[in-house]
């Protein structure tokens, strides 16, 4: 068929800008600096690089942000790239609030900026240039010292964490980036934990799109958020979701277009009777594709897990 002479009519609105955006991958990166002694961060995923003669990177903050004002007048800041095993970092600093820095190991960069320990790279810049973007403020910094470490990068994509996985296609050219033996990394528990994680919510998608059940992980993870914290703000389910605020509201737009979730003027969030039934739906389609997903595995291997992941869960909770 010639389609030179059509013209495709592409569909616009707020929510399927949000949802074309999320199909673009992107690492994860915590900002930080210090104004007056008093340390800023926040998670971003909007990082870039822009120039390398000069070397200048940017990103950019929503002005609605409580940090903004510090990121806009700050003098220098740092760009931590996470690593696949700091998925609890990145939500700790996609919340406001204080006690961001609480238990975080770092060291003190150029002009106090926060350097976070374990990430896989590091950008200590200087504030260089800043430019209005609408809802956003863009923020340019000039590259005084950066550092890398051979860990593998966090990655978020269609609304999830993930991790990087060499494409079949060229995974047979690919070279080691550290040499030795990489099956060291399967003796890190936590690494093990988000590479099971990222199989089997892999297969669960998979089932979701097959069954027809029409929302993708995150909305799904969403939509059991508010059924078990009902009247919440979004910014309170954030740690249930695994997610940032932008991704967030993506994912509760969703729910509201589909008349699954109802927010009130004060912003707490209720499942509405049609979302009560389509995660009922949601649990039951779950529950039948866990027993096929782990059929082969002896129930008590599946018990000993449930007791331990249930531990590590409850150790961390934090909504009452």
């Amino acid at each position: 068929m010639n389609t030179q002479d059509q013209t495709v009519q592409a569909e616009f609105s707020p929510d399927m800008f949000r949802r074309c955006l999320g199909e673009y991958g992107t690492g994860v990166t915590v900002i930080t600096t210090s104004v007056e002694g008093e340390l800023y961060g926040m998670t971003s995923n909007s990082f870039a690089s822009v120039s390398l003669d000069p070397p200048l990177v940017l990103w950019s903050i929503r002005r609605e942000s409580t940090s903004f004002a510090a990121f806009e007048t700050c003098e220098h800041f740092a760009v931590n790239i996470l690593s696949e095993a700091q998925v609890d970092l990145s939500q700790r600093f996609a919340k406001s609030g204080p006690g961001k820095f609480e238990g975080v190991d770092w060291a003190e960069g150029i002009g106090g900026a926060p350097l976070i320990d374990g990430v896989v790279a590091s950008f200590q810049c200087r504030s260089h240039t800043a430019y209005d973007g609408g809802d956003h403020l863009i923020l340019i910094g000039e590259v005084l010292a950066c550092d890398r470490a051979h860990r593998q990068p966090l990655m978020f994509s269609k609304g999830r964490y993930a991790v990087p996985v060499d494409h079949p296609d060229t995974k047979v050219f690919a070279t080691p980036d550290t040499p030795g033996p990489t099956l060291l990394n399967e003796q890190l528990l936590s690494l093990m934990l988000v590479r099971a994680y990222s199989v089997v919510a892999q297969r669960l998608e998979e089932g979701r799109r097959t069954a027809g059940l029409g929302l993708s992980l995150m909305q799904a993870r969403l939509l059991k958020a508010i059924q078990m914290f009902p009247d919440r703000t979004l910014e309170d389910l954030l740690p249930e979701v695994l997610g940032d605020v932008d991704s967030a509201l993506v994912n509760l737009s969703a729910l509201e277009a589909a008349d699954l979730a109802s927010v009130d003027g004060v912003g707490r969030i209720r499942l509405t009777s049609a979302g009560m039934a389509r995660l009922h739906n949601l649990v039951d389609h779950t529950l039948e594709s866990e027993r096929l997903l782990f059929k082969d595995v002896p129930a008590k291997d599946i018990e000993t897990v449930q007791r331990v992941l249930t531990s590590i869960i409850a150790s961390g909770r934090t909504m009452a």
